[in-house]
Parts: structure tokens; C-alpha cells; sequence
């Protein structure tokens, strides 16, 4: 993997907030939308802006389910950069 794309990630991940979204994805296969925001003190935009960072990172996999998005960690990619998670 290209050096600048290893910045990137580590760079979306230097966030506390996106950070603390990992490790939550970590904890369960995957939650929903509702699921995470029931578990951080944040508004739904602001939880929106994260995921939406994680996403284009590719550190998270967004998949529409009915009317939720389920969110699951990308773990291939975390391992393959040498994040643990």
C-alpha cells in the first residue's frame, strides 16, 4: 500500500470520536446507525460527519439494510496497515 494512503487512514483515525466508533465496531460484527449513536453523546450529524470520514478511509463498511445503515469494521484493511483493533 502506498504510504499516502497509510497517512490517510492513520490520519482519520487520529480522531478520539472515530476512534472510539472502531473500537465500538469492534466489540459486535455490526451495529446500525441508531445502535451507535445510542452509544456516543453526540447529535446525529456530528456522528454522520465521523462515519461518512471513516468510510472514505475504508476503515468502516457501510451497507443500506431496510432503513438503517449497518456499519462493520474493515478489519482486512485495519490489519493490513498494522492497526489492531
Amino acid at each position: 500500500m502506498d504510504i499516502n494512503r497509510r497517512v490517510e487512514i492513520l490520519k482519520a483515525l487520529a480522531d478520539v470520536t472515530r476512534f472510539s466508533i472502531l473500537q465500538k465496531l469492534a466489540e459486535y460484527s455490526s451495529l446500525n446507525c441508531s445502535e451507535l449513536s445510542e452509544r456516543f453523546d453526540l447529535t446525529q450529524p456530528t456522528l454522520s460527519h465521523h462515519f461518512k470520514r471513516l468510510i472514505e478511509v475504508d476503515a468502516i463498511i457501510a451497507k443500506k439494510e431496510g432503513t438503517h445503515m449497518v456499519y462493520t469494521l474493515n478489519r482486512k484493511l485495519l490489519k493490513a496497515n498494522g492497526i489492531i483493533i
